[in-house]
This record gives structure tokens, sequence and C-alpha cells, in this order.
């Protein structure tokens, strides 16, 4: 009896702790509403945060786009100006060519020349436009200084038997060129352009030189000569402009000779190094006929 009492008294104990202190149900709610809400407030920071970063970026390609096309546009204003200085550039080197055609015309007609008239000329211009080796002589300026020059020199010089060594390069070749156009003095002319040639040995003329050196021996029927002074413009001087004329006269030296197989053979060069060319042209006319 004594035992069930206590159990009793045990029980009645425990079911008044339990309704005195309930589950702390409210509690927990409570707990698990504030967890939700720092969530979601994290998770709003970070969208912010990245919709920022983009927003970043949008400018900084925006403002990449704008620099790209302002350079652009920089290029653009660049290259018409400088089409328009080439133009330019272009327009009065035609007009400097066109003058040195005539004045070689003039020479080629004088001499009796028949294939270098309508030659390509070489340009007295800056290397910037055109290669060193196809600068001659024969700018009207510069042919009128030589006048000059020569106007002041004694008739000793005048007559072709030397180059005044106070003259320079250009002065010396631009004299024995006034020998042929402004004096007709083709006697004067042989001696001054071998006098230019053993004096600048490496000159962008000297090329030249030996072309009318040939057109001068060629014109005073001294064939072997003339022969040596345009082989050495072929072989020696590759890039030269005047090569294709060269050609051209080696075939006429050698048929003025009786060599009809070596002007066949030196017509057939030139047709086939400067298809192109006008001496080429004239070299197939006269295939023709052999």
């Amino acid at each position: 009896m004594d035992v069930k009492k206590s159990l009793i008294a045990a029980l009645s104990l425990i079911s008044i702790a339990v309704l005195a202190d309930p589950a702390p149900v409210a509690d927990l709610s409570r707990s698990s509403n504030k967890t939700f809400g720092a969530q979601n407030s994290a998770r709003a920071g970070s969208v912010e945060e990245r919709l920022g970063a983009l927003e970043r970026v949008v400018e900084a390609r925006a403002s990449a786009q704008l620099q790209m096309q302002q350079q652009l546009q920089n290029l653009l204003d660049e290259v018409s100006e400088l089409r328009g200085t080439t133009e330019m550039h272009n327009h009065r080197l035609e007009e400097i060519l066109q003058q040195q055609r005539d004045i070689y015309q003039e020479i080629d007609r004088r001499l009796g020349g028949q294939g270098s008239s309508g030659a390509a000329v070489q340009s007295n211009v800056p290397a910037a436009t055109e290669p060193p080796a196809s600068i001659p002589a024969g700018n009207p300026a510069a042919v009128v200084a030589a006048e000059q020059v020569a106007a002041s020199e004694p008739a000793a010089v005048q007559a072709g038997n030397s180059v005044a060594p106070a003259m320079n390069e250009a002065q010396a070749y631009e004299q024995a060129i006034n020998f042929v156009i402004k004096d007709n003095n083709y006697a004067a002319a042989i001696p001054a352009f071998e006098s230019f040639i053993d004096s600048y040995p490496n000159s962008e003329y000297t090329s030249n030189s030996h072309y009318w050196l040939g057109q001068l021996y060629y014109q005073k029927s001294d064939y072997p000569k003339a022969k040596i002074h345009f082989e050495r413009v072929v072989k020696q001087y590759p890039n030269s402009s005047r090569v294709p004329d060269a050609l051209e006269k080696l075939g006429m030296v050698s048929e003025k000779q009786n060599d009809l197989v070596a002007a066949k053979r030196f017509y057939n060069q030139l047709i086939k190094s400067f298809p192109k060319s006008k001496p080429a042209a004239k070299a197939r006319k006269k295939l023709e006929t052999m």
C-alpha cells in the first residue's frame, strides 16, 4: 500500500510539472521565421550585387565601343587626307614624267633613233616615289641650271674636251645631255658621257649614260662600240628601265651587222622579258618580216 501511494504521488508531481511548463512551440516558430528572413535577405543582397556587376560590365563595354568608334573615325579621316595627298603627288609626278618623255623623244629624234621614243622614261624625282635605279636627269629646271653653268665655262670645256672639276654629278650629266638636245654637238656629247662614267661609275645616271653612248655611236654607224654600251645596260643594270630599249637596239645593231640570228635572239629576249613594252611590240613586227 505504501508503494502504491508513492507511485500515485510521483505521477501527480509529473503531471503538475508538465502542465506548469508546456513545450516552447511559439519560440521555435519565431526562430524559424527569423532564419528564413535572413536567408531571403542574403539572397536579395546577392542578386543586387550581381545586377550591379552586370551594369558595370555593360557600361565598360559601351565605353570601349565608343572609344573604338572614335579611333576608327580618326583613322578614316587620316586615310582620306593621305589619299588626297597621294593623288596630288601622282598628278605632279605624271606632269614631270611627261616633260621627261618630251625631252627624250627630242633626243631620239635628233639622233635618228627608232626604238626609244616611246620608252618608259626615268624621272628625276625623290626616292620615295621611284626606285633610285630609275632616276635620270632631264628635269627642265635642272637643264636650265646646267645651261647657266655651261654658259659660264670656257669655250674649250663647252667643246666637250673635258668636264669641269667644279661641276657636281647632276651638273656633269646635264651638260652631257645638253650637248645633244641644246647644242646638237654629238662629238662633244660622247667624251662628256665617257668622262661622266669614269668620274661617277656608281652613279644612278651611269646606266643612262651607257645607253646614250650606244645611241651616239649607233648614229655614227660605229656599231661595235654601240653594241658594247647597249650590252652593258642589259648586263650590268638589269633593273634599269632602259633595258627594253637597249635590247631592241642590240637587235638593230645585229641587223646592221647582217647577223640575223643574233638579231632574232635579242628580239625574242625582249619579247619574253618585257612582253608589254613598246619596244617588244616593235620587235614582234620586225620578227614577222625577218
